[in-house]
């Protein structure tokens, strides 16, 4: 085997670098092939989070590509004082040769850059996709934008030098089973204690819509939290665009306190249900298929909550999950999975397991001094 480090400049190096997976997990029907026009934009045009540079690398084999790795900076981190960058879409055959050659050419780019540690994996595009390498529960398939990858990538990461940074639970919910009554009443106690209701959000009114959920994240996001920062408002328009294209708004769900908006959860079909079957292409045919395929979905994933500081253990998550999971219902979902909770979040982590939570899935994020 003749291996080679090189960085993705040419049409045919972006061929290659979405090429892989493919190859990789040809015999592994758990995986979800990623629509290859999102990797193919984080390449050549980038994102928001990349605002501080980006690169991406590939190792050959010859003519083969056997790994790929994404590299960048978001300077919205480096503005809250953390010099940290992020590595993402990584994929590697079972080989440290492999894993050390692209992780050798990541660390001299952040060293060029004076970034002094990096983390990962991270997502190509300031969402849940990609995020978190998969550590337990390789059987069953990802719900939309989870990842999936082989069981040796945390190994392959620990013998290179990375150590664990977060680690994280996923969770299940059988829709099937009912709602302890003691759980509604102490969320319609709640609800009148403090003052706040939950609605689903009016798609008609996008700009309202957007500058609520912008208003929510900066007075719940805390400075702690590296590389999750609010989106500007243009960027969140976008997002609402987004999701009255793809979402279900039944399965959003935002709480106002009077006026005043102070928390929200969003959910999403779990469009992996279609994906499987897309083969990573939604054109020329894939739109109908999607189309077609998309009421008959019957899960669906949780994927971000936020509450505003002062109204956090107040039970405003718990009213929110409950008006989308009564919704969900309503509409015929049978299942859904919860947002990705850290083990050290116990208080989340219990309030899971309390809803009816299964653990099911379990994460890992890893993170590396620049050498």
């Amino acid at each position: 085997m003749k291996l080679r480090l090189k960085e993705v400049v040419s049409e045919k190096d972006v061929k290659n670098f979405i090429r892989l997976p493919f190859e990789l997990y040809k015999n592994t029907p758990q995986w979800v092939p990623p629509l290859n026009s999102i990797v193919k934009k984080a390449i050549n045009k980038g994102a928001p989070v990349m605002s501080g540079g980006r690169e991406f690398f590939l190792v050959m084999n010859e003519q083969q590509p056997v790994g790929r790795l994404g590299v960048y900076v978001n300077k919205n981190v480096l503005k809250h004082g953390n010099n940290v960058g992020s590595f993402t879409l990584f994929e590697s055959y079972e080989d440290i040769n492999i894993v050390d050659l692209l992780f050798h050419g990541a660390d001299k780019w952040f060293k060029d850059k004076h970034i002094e540690k990096y983390v990962g994996t991270d997502s190509p595009t300031n969402g849940d996709d990609y995020k978190a390498i998969l550590i337990k529960n390789f059987e069953d398939p990802p719900f939309i934008n989870m990842n999936y990858n082989p069981p040796y990538y945390k190994r392959l990461l620990e013998e290179i030098g990375f150590t664990m940074k977060t680690h994280l639970a996923c969770f299940k919910y059988d829709l099937s089973k009912p709602v302890p009554e003691k759980i509604t009443r102490l969320i319609e106690i709640a609800k009148r204690r403090y003052g706040f209701e939950v609605i689903s959000p009016q798609m008609r009114k996008l700009k309202k819509v957007a500058r609520d959920l912008k208003t929510i994240m900066e007075n719940a996001i805390p400075d702690h939290w590296v590389g999750v920062r609010p989106p500007s408002f243009e960027e969140m328009l976008q997002i609402v665009k987004d999701m009255k294209r793809f979402a279900d708004p039944d399965l959003v769900a935002i709480a106002y306190h009077g006026n005043e908006p102070i928390g929200f959860a969003a959910s999403i079909p779990n469009y992996n249900e279609i994906l499987k079957d897309l083969n990573g292409r939604l054109y020329p045919f894939g739109w109908l298929k999607f189309l077609k395929a998309k009421k008959d979905i019957k899960t669906f994933r949780t994927f971000t909550v936020f509450v505003v500081e002062k109204f956090q253990g107040k039970g405003v998550s718990f009213a929110m999950h409950y008006h989308v999971g009564m919704n969900a219902i309503k509409k015929g979902y049978k299942m859904a999975e919860g947002g990705i909770i850290g083990f050290e979040n116990s208080k989340s982590f219990q309030d899971a397991l309390g809803a009816g939570g299964e653990l099911y899935k379990e994460y890992a994020t890893f993170e590396k001094d620049v050498t």
